[in-house]
């Protein structure tokens, strides 16, 4: 066994237990302030990647302090408003380089990370603290079995242009372990009928495969590896949670529709 792996299976045996530990007995604010500081550090290595000025995460940091705290349709209002202000600089100094190679990557960041992760904070509002806990057993299950499912039968290329590692059987893995870990998860809370369990788990899995997907593509395109060395035997925080980014607010918009 080598010693990536070892990493990664000693965090997940502490990290885990105390996610699980905090999504059931954590007051609401302290799950809110916990995920304001996944999305400053999530943010900081996505500026990290782009090698990006300081000053634009320093903006962010106190825009998402703002907009954390605040309720649908004042957020997206704030939101809007920091786009034209930020925007306005590059009226007046305009370069096409500077806005391909910082201004664009930048507000892609800001905006994939906050509505991604704003969408956990609404999850536990409008539904309950097990629906959001089914979606993220469902997504890192999903992870973990398409990792170990490509290691060990891994041979036909996925996408091999954005990941070279990642194959069809790894993600059948992945798929596999979700809605076994799903139908645990449902059988325990009883969230589901057997019909939406299998069509939830299915969106959520496979859009947590796009959400690792994209953020391959993005490292792919500025040529790193991972986005940071945050977390042993998993590299950066992004890398952690690149398919909760997309699951998640798929995750809150199917969970909407049902109800």
């Amino acid at each position: 066994m080598n010693s990536n792996l070892l990493k990664r299976i000693a965090s997940a045996v502490v990290l885990l237990p105390l996610l699980i530990l905090i999504i059931f007995k954590a007051p609401f604010f302290l799950i809110k302030i916990l995920v304001l500081i996944v999305a400053i550090l999530s943010l900081r290595e996505w500026n990290e990647l782009f090698s990006l000025p300081k000053s634009y995460l320093w903006c962010s940091i106190l825009l998402y302090f703002g907009l954390f705290w605040q309720n649908f349709p004042l957020n997206l209002f704030l939101f809007f408003i920091f786009l034209i202000f930020s925007f306005s600089f590059q009226l007046f100094r305009f370069q096409a380089e500077v806005f391909v190679r910082q201004f664009f990557p930048f507000f892609f960041g800001l905006t994939y990370i906050y509505f991604s992760l704003s969408s956990l904070i609404e999850i536990i509002s409008d539904f309950s603290r097990e629906h959001l806990f089914y979606l993220l057993m469902t997504v890192f299950a999903n992870d973990t079995g398409a990792y170990f499912a490509g290691k060990i039968l891994g041979k036909t290329p996925f996408f091999v242009k954005i990941s070279p590692r990642k194959t069809w059987e790894g993600f059948g893995g992945g798929l596999g372990l979700s809605f076994l870990v799903g139908y645990l998860v449902n059988l325990k809370f009883s969230l589901f009928d057997v019909k939406t369990y299998f069509l939830v788990t299915f969106l959520v899995a496979l859009s947590g495969t796009f959400g690792d997907l994209l953020e391959s593509a993005v490292k792919r395109s500025v040529g790193r590896k991972d986005s940071g060395a945050l977390i042993p035997g998993h590299g950066g925080l992004l890398d952690r949670i690149d398919s909760l980014l997309l699951a998640g607010p798929i995750g809150y918009l199917i969970l909407k529709i049902l109800s």
